[in-house]
């Protein structure tokens, strides 16, 4: 039996692990649990343990991806070119004038007849003209010179010229002091423009200042 000194061996069964959680106190070495101020075993304080954050891996900075376009799922959008609004047509007039190129066909045997607010009636075929007191020029053939008693003197001496054609009774405004209205049954009155041969039917009605007649 061998004599000597004899260590003093700590029994397995009373030591003590730590946890991953744990850490040993700085003074006497025992394992603090997560979180201690103090030392349970020696009360010495625990100094904050700084917390570590984990850092994610650093990445390279990678080029954006390329991405392929297949141009056969493209749709062309093609912007029409702006236009101009197209501009509303012209009325067309009430009444229709005859071009001053072309001459009426006469017929002998059409007569009207001419009804005056005045009360006065005439016959006219051919040529006439019409006025407070109607004075042809020279060369002219006319038919008929109708005179309009009209005291006030609106109704122009030579205010208008009538004509007998195969289409209808042709009136002309010779430039007359007060104009000439004419209005058809069921249209609107429209003023005449001097030397525009205009025809009108029967039942139409024909102004001149403050007279007037009916084609009958």
């Amino acid at each position: 039996m061998c004599v000597g000194l004899v260590a003093a061996v700590r029994p397995v069964s009373n030591m003590t692990y730590m946890s991953a959680d744990e850490s040993p106190c700085d003074i006497c070495g025992e394992s603090l649990p997560p979180g201690a101020f103090f030392c349970g075993e020696c009360g010495a304080s625990v100094p904050e343990r700084p917390v570590l954050v984990p850092v994610p891996p650093r990445q390279e900075n990678l080029p954006e991806p390329t991405v392929v376009v297949d141009i056969t799922d493209l749709v062309s959008l093609v912007v029409p070119a702006k236009t101009e609004p197209e501009p509303e047509p012209e009325p067309e007039p009430l009444l229709a004038a005859i071009p001053t190129s072309t001459e009426p066909e006469r017929t002998a045997e059409a007569r009207y007849g001419l009804v005056f607010s005045t009360g006065e009636r005439a016959q006219i075929t051919g040529r006439a003209l019409i006025g407070r007191k109607p004075s042809p020029e020279a060369g002219d053939g006319w038919d008929h010179l109708i005179v309009v008693n009209d005291a006030s003197r609106t109704v122009s001496k030579s205010h208008l010229a009538l004509e007998v054609t195969a289409d209808g009774l042709v009136v002309t405004d010779l430039e007359s002091a007060n104009g000439t209205v004419v209005s058809v049954p069921g249209v609107a009155a429209e003023r005449l423009i001097p030397h525009e041969r205009v025809i009108l039917p029967r039942g139409a009605s024909v102004g001149m200042g403050d007279q007037s007649f009916i084609i009958d």
